[in-house]
């Protein structure tokens, strides 16, 4: 593997894992000792072989037959202490990226995050960390042992031949540069294509396991069952899609490795007779033959390395843009001032969508206005709302809050007045308050009741151990399985009436309700004043048609 590789590897698990370049001294030296111990080997074996070939005394091959007893014993133990070093690092840096990965979310805009589907998050911090943590044992580690063994097997055959090191050197060379180069050309391109499917195959499973009801319930959970069978043969395909060149890598790499033998031994033969005498011992010829054999063992390993680099490369990348830097400045607010306490939300010529166009609309919605979207699924209505709050760019046209432009406004201030819920909105594993409180961590116990009795669910709260004025204390020990989906759709309506912000963008929140309970809460909605902390509002509902 080139040396640019070896250092993009390098810098791609450093800001995440915390890798010090002293850290590898340990792991390198384990494994350059294993590959050195089967190199003696093979340099003490040939000489063996070629010397009993001429019959000495025995006591003369004692010290070899020991010394090959004892180097095979040593590889192996040089090669379990290889393992444990590389492996512990691995592990240790893996620990280390999930966390550093993780803390920078926390801290991160929730821009970075809402925008993205749970398919998208949860294979980005499994898959996407692993790659990266796993760059160090499957790529940088070997990429550095087979440098420094391909550099000391060179050397060594230098002393007994200059024109058969130079062989040698160019034969390592192909297969420790070339094939990977090959490797990596093929993987970058199906690499790409494979985090995409992933990210669509976790997606669909997903909504299959979380929603299977709701979809059962709207006659929709065959084609759901579908899109997952779909996503899955993507993925597959995805992941084939660059074993051809995987396999030319590795067959350039045995081509290297045969072809340099062949040269070393004719070099050798040449070397050995000089006139049909010969010049130099069968163990200098022996010595040679199979050291060139055996010093291709540290670079059959990096057509794989290129791989784990490769893929490390991307996933580095995609964390990059989820997590972000460490710290992040925070944006100039020069026009934050221009919002006032009751905005006007305009959409002109607002395209939204990923990757693509899904519609284009109109909206001007003064402060106490209500708007409702009714489509199907797939139709991009969560994308529109994204877009209308500001976490996702518009792909034509421009939304703004009293004139001033999404991406002009600060980021707290803009998800302060536009507060969005998601249909997926989580629920911990904590109190009613606190769930309540995720979005006014100030709000009184009294407007928290007010707002779940607005919302249909006071008898609940009553039914809870405490009854209702201690209901709020009651730990929902299972987060969303301790709420009926109703109930779920209700407690987060009311956590949502208990935001100050001025426009509410509510995606999905009648869903799991029966006929009675989504006419009561689009009753509640549609009323000029609403409960919770502020009356008058802008809200805009996203809907599937019933």
């Amino acid at each position: 593997m080139s040396t640019r590789t070896t250092l993009t590897a390098l810098r791609t698990a450093r800001p995440l894992t915390g890798l010090r370049a002293r850290d590898l001294v340990g792991p390198v030296a384990a494994g350059t000792a294993t590959l050195l111990a089967s190199l003696t080997l093979t340099v003490v074996s040939a000489w063996l072989i070629t010397r009993a070939w001429q019959m000495p005394p025995v006591m003369d091959l004692t010290v070899a037959v020991t010394a090959v007893r004892a180097l095979g014993i040593s590889r192996a133990a040089f090669r379990y202490t290889d393992r444990l070093a590389s492996h512990r690092l691995a592990l240790r840096c893996a620990g280390t990226a999930r966390a550093t990965a993780y803390r920078r979310l926390a801290g991160a805009p929730a821009s970075r995050t809402a925008a993205l589907g749970r398919g998208e998050l949860v294979t980005r911090l499994t898959d996407d960390i692993d790659a990266v943590a796993d760059v160090i044992v499957r790529s940088v580690v070997p990429a550095l042992v087979a440098a420094t063994t391909g550099i000391l097997a060179v050397g060594f055959t230098a002393a007994l031949s200059v024109p058969a090191a130079v062989v040698l050197a160019c034969g390592l060379l192909v297969a420790g540069i070339g094939a990977p180069w090959a490797v990596s050309r093929s993987v970058r391109i199906a690499e790409t294509r494979r985090a995409e499917a992933g990210e669509r195959w976790a997606g669909a499973v997903d909504r299959v396991l979380t929603d299977s009801a709701a979809l059962r319930v709207r006659g929709t959970l065959r084609p759901a069952l579908a899109e997952a069978g779909d996503a899955a043969r993507a993925l597959s395909a995805a992941e084939e899609s660059g074993a051809p060149g995987r396999a030319a890598g590795a067959g350039l790499s045995v081509f290297a490795s045969a072809a340099t033998v062949v040269g070393v031994l004719v070099v050798a033969t040449v070397g050995y007779l000089d006139g049909g005498v010969p010049v130099h011992s069968p163990q200098w010829f022996g010595v040679l033959v199979l050291l060139a054999t055996a010093a291709f063992e540290a670079t059959s390993a990096l057509p794989e390395a290129a791989v784990a680099a490769t893929t490390a490369t991307g996933a580095a990348t995609r964390l990059a843009a989820l997590t972000g830097p460490e710290e992040v400045e925070a944006p100039a607010v020069a026009d934050a001032a221009r919002v006032s306490d009751a905005p006007h939300l305009r959409a002109t010529g607002l395209g939204y969508g990923r990757g693509r166009t899904l519609g284009t609309v109109d909206l001007d919605l003064p402060c106490g206005s209500r708007h409702t979207v009714t489509a199907a699924s797939g139709t991009g209505k969560t994308t529109l709302l994204l877009t209308l709050a500001g976490l996702l760019a518009p792909r034509e046209g421009q939304v703004t809050l009293d004139g001033v432009p999404l991406d002009g406004i600060d980021p707290e201030l803009l998800h302060r007045t536009v507060a969005y819920l998601p249909e997926n909105a989580h629920v911990f594993a904590t109190t009613v308050r606190d769930n309540l409180a995720v979005g006014a961590p100030d709000a009184p116990d009294e407007l928290m009741l007010s707002a779940l009795d607005a919302v249909g669910l006071s008898g609940w709260v009553a039914g809870l151990p405490g009854g209702l004025t201690g209901g709020l204390s009651t730990v929902l020990v299972d987060g969303a399985e301790s709420l009926s989906g109703g109930q779920r759709r209700r407690l987060l309506l009311a956590r949502m009436l208990l935001t100050d912000a001025p426009v509410l963008l509510l995606d999905e929140p009648f869903e799991h309700l029966d006929a009675d309970g989504t006419t009561e809460l689009e009753t509640l909605l549609a009323s000029p004043e609403l409960p919770g902390a502020r009356p008058v509002r802008t809200v805009v509902v996203v809907r599937h048609p019933r």
